[in-house]
């Protein structure tokens, strides 16, 4: 019966403490939500701070900002074998060990990387509990017994009943059954403390396989966590019965236990135990909630709390502390809730509303007069009065000597309460005027603006202030009075020059050192006004705002003047300024003092000359040191301070004495601020980086190859960064491991290399981020405060290199040196060779010249000859000499003119088809009269059939000449050359063989030398060293091959290899026209003369003396004119003498003085040279070829060139012929008379061409030249053109069509023959068919002629008609009319 009685006692008093309990004794911040809905099981604060809870759905990490989950999923599979994490660990290698439903997990923090282990057998598959003792070993408890994991085989050993003894209580050994372990703790001594399911609590001495059992605590022999305390003692929770402590837990058998009250399902299930030094309390997380124990209050019980305010706290699985006052409360459902055991120097005055129904949003101003009675002005209205010592709160009328004031002045917000110097209490009414509560036991009275409307000129007052000269000034919404000592008053008027003051919003009344009162307005800045506030006429004011450039905003809070002489302001909107007096403006100073936000709302300065502030979310210090100028701390204050129910208003506070008031919500604190010091003075929360964000992804989101490029390690233990070259932006995340009211922290990073000085985090930012970094190497250092004013740097700076694009990398201007080494030696042999190049090509630009001059002497020389043939016939052997070395010299310039052409690339080839074998046998014929004038046999060998092949007949003649001529050369006086031609497949096959003198293996390897000195000097024959070289480049130009084998005194043999069908070139190198390429036979018949006489060598050349050139002024009949054009006067002078046999000679020596000629004398042909001064035979000829009056002109050029170039430009631009120097007169003459013989046709035929002249326009140019064909094309292009007179649509496309030609070809025709483009041609023909229609029918209407004619409108046909004659249709019928 006793001990029922005694029970239900117990019980009572749990219940009791438990309801009592209720009303939480330490502060407490809101729960952090890390799994809203998931369950959580247990936490662990890792080394470096970090906070990690296991959950069902995997294990989360929190650094007071973001939680970050890591578990297995579809998208991560195999990082954890099981979401459910039961209980957490951290060796001593910073691997964190998770406990999982199926097996077992480890971290590596560093890398990031995941490893599970699995225990052997099932019952050791869920991991309750993780211990790492001192030495580091991680020891395992599951429900197969005790196990710990070896490092070094990655194995792990279990204590089980086949290898562990077991001493009971009573001393006996046996081998141990099966025991199920939920809590490890090592002791002073190295043995571990075993707490089991239903095994109890048992002692494992490290070393050995025995385990000690302690006698039975309760029923179920449970013993679930355990705890030593500072004295040493063992606390042991247990399932269902409460706490057990052990005094002496070293002694097995009687370990002095104390079994604490418990109430069965009530706080009868303790989790985990932890001790607060603090309070020196433990506190106990169970399934109702926590429990703390006042440890050394003797015989002290649990009190329990199955909530803290709105916050439950059923299945408490898990409690952690730091040490400092901070108790970390882990739920399962409700989040984690942090509770602060530290005192706090802050002291909470909570109104009494228990006997008031009155509504208080937040105290809107407070006054004290003796430090225990408080006037408070409420929000939204009101007054109360509150005795801090009774407890004792009175409202409104409630409040003695204000029953007789009206209700209506009660029910509107009290903004300011001020004490008179006569002992009154004066409140700012918002609505109406002043309520002045007299000090004597008088009722209180109102000044309104009815009743005082010299004093009220607004009756809503904002604020109120007692000068030094006991004036009362009263600030207004709409303006400014005073009231003197005798309670008279006036309103004052407020100018600054012309600028009216009065009807500012004033919030603020202040007052300095020397007199000046300072006005803070919500619409006009600040405004300080000096001067005798009894003489207002002598009042002074000067205003600062932001027109005046003199204070940055337009509103400000409050003024103050503090005891080192300095005034500061402060701005709803700009946060803190100070006046300075040097400039006469005021300064803002957040960004200078790194001060968050910017509404200041309050300012206070205590006894040390420190500054208080109030803002929306803290109460902050300002602490200066020796250096006034800028702060040595600033200090934060929140509601996890004790400040409750943080709400700050403008202008809420007071001072008396030592101690500072502030009002809030609906409470008031306040403090002495000597006291700060002890606040927060042990705290040293952990600075780590906690995430690094690439171009928007987080470090964790990278993939493996881009994480391993940027750092080899997470985020928290990096120490260098690399960023490449294509990240545009990067962030680098921190935090200060707080947990609380993280908006006090504030962060500064600088990054050396970039920044000059601390830059610092706006507030709730907690990043370092940068962009477009330069590449180079620079630092990252990072530092932060709680809020409590303690500044701690991260412990190391981050090395950031940001990798150049890969243009600028350190390779890649290695490469660009390289480049540019080997460009400068490029650049070097370039230029050597370029001058070694540039100096040959001068060379041979001057050969070149040298020879086209050589040319026209050559022409002289022949000319000379053929005069003296007619002169002295009888020395024909002398003129075939003389005509031989002419040749022999001609051929050298060619060979060598052909030497240049190669070298320049200017070699061309043309190949048509044509008969192989018989081009071979002409040649060989040809040249035969050399072979036998050196006594040479020539012999030809060649196949049966038609040989037809595609070859370049110019070039090959080239080629057979040059190594026929130099077998015949190098050959001996009977000897013999043997040619030989056959086809194989697609190609022609040439030997030339001979039974010469043979070549050295020497003079092999420089046989297609250029100028190579031979051995024909040997053979005493003549030669220049060019032949072979040309012959091989032209050989090369056919795309062919040769070879030579010869040997020294057997003879030599060169065979060609020659392709032959049309495929084997290219189309631009195919002629397709149908003429076929002539055999320079002449050149080779001169050649064979050329060794049939021997040219003496000239030892004095006399220049030949011919008459000076001058026109012929003896004109016979009928002779044909012609005009000879010529820079050289002697070859000028000899073509005079010559040609004027047979022709009336003009001369000229150059273009220009031909132009004259041609325009006086009606011509009927021209010679000219090309290469003249002035103008060129070129220039000339085309002219003549442009203007209408000589188009038909013939022209005879005459030039050393003979590039086909030359030839292509003089016949495009119109030339008639093309001789190259030296020639022959016979043939000069015979092109002469062929080309006159041509006019002389045409003239008499041209009067036939009735539709294009009429036959005066035939006498009027008789000198038309117009070949028998073009004559022919003329008629019959009339013809057509006359066929479709009448057709508007009749174009060039239809007319070629008609000719059956092409229009291009078409175009050149009529061009050619007439001068005229084709539409000018059609043009004309309708015009001259139009005059003839109008000269038969002068009366005809305008339009029916040009109808007529083939125009569609008359005012273009008389367009055109004007243009062709000159005078326009009409004019031209009235004329005929006349006439």
């Amino acid at each position: 019966m006793k001990s029922a009685i005694l029970h239900i006692l117990v019980c009572l008093i749990c219940f009791a403490t438990q309801v009592k309990a209720q009303n939480f004794p330490y502060r407490y911040l809101p729960p952090i939500p890390i799994a809203p809905t998931e369950e959580v099981s247990c936490m662990f604060f890792a080394s470096n701070g970090i906070m990690w809870v296991g959950t069902n759905a995997g294990v989360k990490s929190y650094d007071g900002y973001v939680v970050k989950t890591y578990k297995s999923s579809a998208y991560q599979p195999g990082i954890l074998p099981n979401n459910t994490i039961r209980s957490i660990a951290e060796d001593h290698q910073n691997n964190l060990w998770l406990g999982t439903r199926n097996g077992l997990v480890r971290m590596n923090k560093r890398t990031g990387k995941f490893k599970s282990f699995f225990l052997p057998e099932e019952s050791q598959r869920i991991i309750y509990t993780l211990y790492v003792s001192k030495d580091g070993t991680l020891w395992v408890g599951t429900d197969g017994g005790l196990s710990y994991f070896n490092p070094k085989t990655e194995r792990f050993h279990t204590y089980t009943p086949q290898n562990t003894w077991l001493i009971d209580e009573n001393g006996h050994k046996q081998k141990i059954s099966i025991y199920s372990v939920k809590a490890i703790i090592e002791d002073q001594n190295g043995d571990l403390l075993i707490g089991t399911w239903s095994s109890g609590l048992m002692r494992f001495k490290r070393g050995t396989n025995i385990m000690y059992r302690y006698p039975s605590f309760n029923a179920t022999n449970s013993a679930y966590s355990l705890f030593f305390d500072k004295h040493r003692r063992l606390w042991v929770g247990t399932w269902g019965y409460g706490v057990v402590r052990l005094d002496n837990p070293g002694n097995v058998r009687q370990p002095g236990a104390h079994q604490y009250p418990y109430s069965a399902n009530h706080f009868d299930t303790f989790y985990k135990i932890v001790h607060d030094p603090v309070t020196r309390t433990l506190w106990a997380c169970t399934r109702e909630g926590v429990c703390y124990l006042e440890e050394d209050i003797p015989n002290a019980e649990w009190k329990g709390y199955s909530s803290i305010g709105n916050n439950p706290l059923n299945f408490n699985n898990d409690i952690a502390t730091d040490g400092q006052g901070n108790i970390w409360l882990c739920t399962q459902n409700n989040g984690i809730l942090q509770v602060n055991t530290q005192p706090s120097i802050f002291k909470l005055w909570n109104l009494d509303k228990s006997h008031t129904q009155l509504t208080i949003n937040y105290i809107y101003s407070i006054l004290t007069t003796d430090g225990e009675n408080f006037w408070l002005g409420l929000n939204p209205y009101g007054i109360a009065l509150h005795n801090r010592k009774t407890g004792k709160t009175l409202f409104n009328h409630e409040i003695p000597g204000l029953a007789n004031i009206q209700q209506r002045a009660l029910t509107t917000s009290i903004s300011d309460i001020a004490k008179r110097s006569n002992g009154e209490i004066w409140f700012a009414n918002n609505s109406y005027g002043v309520i002045v509560k007299p000090a004597t036991g008088k009722p209180a009275f109102q000044l309104t603006h009815e009743t005082h409307p010299s004093i009220i000129q607004d009756n809503f007052v904002n604020t109120l202030f007692e000068s030094d000269d006991k004036i009362m000034w009263i600030g207004q919404r709409n303006g400014l009075s005073i009231v003197y000592p005798n309670n008279q008053g006036t309103a004052i008027t407020m100018k600054e020059g012309k600028q009216d003051l009065t009807s500012c919003d004033i919030r603020h009344i202040s007052q300095d050192k020397e007199g000046n009162i300072w006005l803070a307005t919500d619409n006009e800045g600040i405004i300080r006004i000096s001067g005798n506030a009894r003489n207002p006429k002598s009042l002074r004011c000067k205003q600062y705002s932001l027109a005046q450039r003199n204070f940055d905003i337009e509103d400000a809070t409050a003024c103050l003047e503090d005891s080192r002489g300095r005034l500061w302001a402060i701005s709803n909107s700009g946060g803190l300024f100070l006046y300075n007096k040097v400039k006469d403006k005021f300064e803002p100073k957040n960004q200078e003092y790194h001060l968050s936000g910017d509404r200041m709302l309050t300012i206070k300065e205590d006894e040390n000359g420190n500054l208080w502030l109030t803002t929306d979310y803290a109460l902050v210090n300002i602490v200066w040191g020796k250096d006034s100028k800028k702060p040595q701390d600033i200090i934060y204050f929140t509601n996890e301070d004790g400040l409750g129910n943080v709400l700050f208003v403008p202008n809420t506070a007071c001072q008396y004495g030592k101690e500072l008031f502030f009002g809030s919500r609906t409470s008031f604190f306040s403090f002495v601020p000597s006291m700060k010091p002890q606040l927060g003075k042990n705290r040293k929360a952990k600075l780590v980086v906690t995430d690094i964000i690439v171009d928007d992804q987080p470090f964790a989101k990278l993939d493996s190859a881009e994480k391993a490029d940027i750092s080899k390690e997470m985020p928290a233990y990096t120490r260098q960064l690399i960023i490449p070259a294509g990240v545009k932006k990067f962030n680098v995340e921190f935090a200060l491991l707080t947990y609380g009211n993280t908006e006090k922290n504030v962060y500064a990073y600088q990054l050396e290399g970039y920044d000059d000085d601390w830059q610092y985090c706006d507030k709730g930012v907690h990043k370092a981020a940068f962009q477009n970094l330069s590449s180079g190497t620079y630092y990252l250092k990072i530092k932060a405060t709680d809020g409590y004013g303690k500044w701690q740097e991260l412990p190391y700076t981050i090395t950031i290199l940001v990798l150049p694009p890969w243009y600028a990398s350190r390779l890649a201007f290695m490469l660009y040196i390289l480049i540019l080494i080997g460009g400068i030696f490029a650049m070097a042999r370039w230029y050597k060779d370029r001058v070694k190049t540039r100096n040959s090509l001068q060379m041979g630009v001057i050969l070149t010249n040298i020879t086209h001059e050589l040319l026209t002497p050559l022409t002289v020389i022949s000319a000379t000859i053929y005069k003296l043939k007619e002169v002295a016939p009888q020395y024909e052997e002398d003129y075939l000499v003389m005509d031989s070395n002419i040749n022999r010299t001609t051929r050298l310039l060619r060979q060598i003119l052909e030497v240049r052409k190669s070298q320049a690339g200017q070699l061309h080839l043309l190949v048509s088809k044509g008969n192989l074998t018989s081009f071979i046998e002409d040649a060989c014929e040809n040249i035969r009269p050399m072979a036998e004038h050196q006594k040479v046999t020539l012999s030809l060998e060649k196949p049966r059939g038609d040989g037809m092949a595609w070859f370049d007949a110019d070039k090959l003649d080239k080629i057979i000449y040059n190594l026929i001529s130099n077998a015949i050369k190098y050959n001996k006086v009977g000897g013999k050359i043997d040619v030989s031609l056959s086809f194989d497949k697609e190609q022609a096959i040439i030997r030339i063989s001979d039974n010469g003198i043979g070549m050295s293996e020497e003079k092999m390897k420089h046989l297609y030398t250029r100028f190579f000195d031979g051995d024909y000097r040997k053979q005493n024959q003549p030669g220049t060293g060019i032949g072979l070289a040309l012959t091989h480049d032209l050989v090369k130009l056919h795309h062919g091959d040769i070879r030579c084998e010869s040997e020294e005194g057997k003879g030599t043999t060169f065979t060609l290899t020659l392709p032959i069908r049309k495929g084997a070139y290219a189309p631009a190198e195919i002629d397709l026209s149908d003429k076929g390429k002539a055999i320079d036979k002449e050149a080779i018949r001169q050649a064979s003369r050329e060794t049939r006489f021997e040219a003496p060598a000239a030892t004095e050349e006399d220049k030949p003396k011919l008459e000076p050139v001058r026109p012929s002024h003896l004109i016979r009949k009928n002779m044909s004119k012609i005009l000879v054009v010529e820079d050289n006067e002697e070859l000028l002078a000899l073509m005079q003498q010559v040609l004027s046999k047979s022709y009336h000679v003009f001369t000229a020596k150059n273009g220009k003085q031909a132009m004259n000629t041609i325009m006086k004398e009606k011509l009927d042909l021209v010679v000219s040279d090309v290469m003249m001064p002035i103008m060129d035979g070129i220039e000339l000829t085309k002219l003549l070829k442009e203007d209408k009056r000589f188009w038909q002109l013939p022209v005879i050029l005459l030039t050393a060139k003979n590039k086909e170039e030359d030839k292509t430009e003089a016949y495009t631009i119109g030339a008639d012929a093309y001789i190259t120097k030296p020639f022959k007169f016979e043939e000069l003459e015979v092109r002469i008379n062929a080309l006159l013989a041509n006019r002389k046709k045409l003239i008499e035929k041209i009067e036939t061409v009735v539709s294009l002249q009429t036959k005066e326009e035939a006498e009027a140019q008789p000198n038309v030249h117009l070949s028998d064909p073009d004559l022919e094309f003329v008629t019959r292009a009339t013809e057509m053109v006359m066929k479709h007179l009448g057709d508007a649509d009749y174009d060039r496309e239809s007319f070629a069509k008609d000719m059956a030609m092409g229009e291009s070809t078409l175009y050149n025709k009529v061009k050619a023959t007439t001068g005229q483009t084709v539409i000018a041609f059609i043009t004309t023909i309708r015009m001259k068919e139009a005059r003839r229609i109008m000269q038969s029918n002068p009366n005809i209407l305008i339009s029916d002629v040009a109808t007529q004619v083939g125009f569609n409108t008359p005012k273009y046909f008389s367009k055109c008609f004007k243009k062709e004659f000159g005078i326009f249709p009409k004019e031209y019928a009235e004329e005929l009319k006349k006439g």
